[in-house]
């Protein structure tokens, strides 16, 4: 949406005319270093960013724009010339620097240290006199429930940055409405200087009635997400529901023949079925994921408890995998200490967890490699941890490999295939369970996933 910066001539006339009403916008906010807006779609984006960065160099200010990816990078820099700045003439002197936010290191951490060295080295030039201050900006996507971890990131990394010797230090902090949170939304109206579009004007959210306002706007917006996501996950389901029942037949009869129940296979032939029946139990595996997610964002939280015998499901789901080890000639040790009792939990989420984490394992592990999983009791849990050979992960991945339809790359993916859920839901799974779940790995020396689950 945010990149769609192709508009027809009448909506580049309203997105200038706008700019062009509204020549004080940021001015009205006190000598305040931080400063947040909320936008609801690409073109409210657009003239946010024009009018801040407009200000800034009619200021005197150095200023660098973080645009999200190269195509709204130059779109910025095309609105910019129609709002009546000589571009060219502010990056040829260093007043302005549009860079796209791909250039930058996925990890928010890394993110973070990356500006701040961008911002110091532009602050540096206020300072020495050649500008009257400095103002960036950042856009806050995928932040999750809370705004605040991303704020105390950020914070870190600019609080080297202030007011000296009367120089201005300015980010903008811009929130796309539909990806706000409740909580984030609350956490949001405690900032001091808040904008957001009213009646065809950008106004700052300091009265009772502007919050009120940006509060009927968010439930829109949820309230039309939430009937979206309930028309997905409803054909999700229905769909899933379609497509397992003939590929049921595809697996069924592919195992028919490779036993031999119609008569023997020549080598061809075996190889070839082989093929069909390993694809269709890999699609049966993502549509069953992709079910599993859709029953867990539908609010399908019920847990049936029962006494279940660890060592003897760990066995269970090793024999489930016993073919497709073998065929990688990889070995798959069990060690589950012998004074382990019964865990109380649901058995056939735990038995999902075991295979998505177990498969993994088995997946990301080279030929002849191994495979080890251990149970054990510690302090009123139960640990489980499934060690693989395989080619590990760097650090900024220990968090982002737990979130829906990511793997390490795109490399990763091709190579390994699947669709990137079976953690996700691992994980979903055992947070409803009441435990934790994280990996301890390095790149090339193999991973080794560890959750835990309460005994009782």
């Amino acid at each position: 949406m945010r990149d769609t910066l192709t508009r027809t001539h009448a909506g580049g006339e309203v997105l200038r005319k706008n700019i062009n009403e509204d020549p004080g916008l940021f001015s009205i906010a006190p000598q305040n270093p931080r400063i947040f807006a909320v936008y609801d779609n690409a073109e409210e984006f657009t003239e946010l960013l024009v009018t801040y960065f407009k200000q800034g160099i009619e200021k005197g200010e150095c200023c660098l724009w973080i645009s999200p990816d190269k195509l709204t990078t130059q779109g910025a820099k095309s609105e910019l010339k129609k709002a009546g700045v000589d571009v060219e003439h502010c990056l040829a002197s260093s007043q302005l620097e549009v860079l796209s936010a791909n250039s930058f290191p996925e990890n928010i951490t890394l993110f973070a240290l990356s500006v701040k060295e961008l911002a110091e080295k532009g602050y540096k030039k206020a300072l020495s006199g050649e500008f009257s201050g400095f103002r960036t900006n950042l856009d806050f996507k995928s932040i999750g429930n809370s705004l605040k971890p991303c704020l105390e990131t950020y914070g870190k990394a600019f609080e080297t940055a202030g007011l000296e010797n009367n120089k201005r230090f300015t980010v903008l902090f811009t929130l796309p409405l539909e990806e706000l949170s409740s909580k984030a939304l609350l956490e949001l109206m405690d900032e001091s200087d808040v904008f957001v579009k009213r009646k065809g004007k950008w106004k700052p959210l300091r009265t009772l009635e502007g919050k009120i306002k940006l509060e009927d706007k968010f439930l829109k917006a949820e309230k039309d997400l939430e009937v979206a996501n309930w028309i997905k996950n409803g054909l999700i389901i229905n769909m899933s529901h379609e497509l397992r029942t003939p590929l049921n037949s595809v697996i069924g009869f592919s195992d028919l023949l490779l036993e031999g129940a119609f008569g023997s296979l020549n080598t061809r032939q075996s190889k070839y079925v082989s093929n069909i029946l390993i694809s269709g139990k890999n699609l049966l595996e993502i549509i069953n994921n992709l079910l599993d997610i859709s029953r867990l964002e539908a609010g399908e939280k019920i847990l049936n408890y029962e006494n279940v015998d660890i060592a003897g499901l760990i066995g269970e789901v090793r024999m489930s995998l016993l073919s497709f080890a073998s065929n990688k000639k990889i070995s798959v040790e069990v060690k589950v200490d012998a004074s382990l009792e019964n865990v109380r939990a649901d058995r056939t989420k735990l038995r999902q967890i075991l295979y998505n984490l177990m498969n993994n394992a088995i997946k990301f592990t080279p030929e002849k490699g191994k495979v080890n999983v251990s149970a054990l009791k510690k302090e009123g849990t139960i640990e489980v941890k499934v060690s693989d050979s395989g080619i590990g992960l760097s650090k900024e991945d220990h968090e982002r490999i737990f979130m829906p339809f990511i793997q390490a790359d795109l490399f990763t993916t091709r190579k390994y295939g699947g669709a990137g859920l079976g953690l996700y839901i691992a994980k979903n799974f055992i947070d409803l369970h009441g435990g934790k779940i994280w990996v301890e790995s390095n790149v090339e020396k193999g991973s080794t996933f560890i959750f835990t689950l309460p005994m009782n």
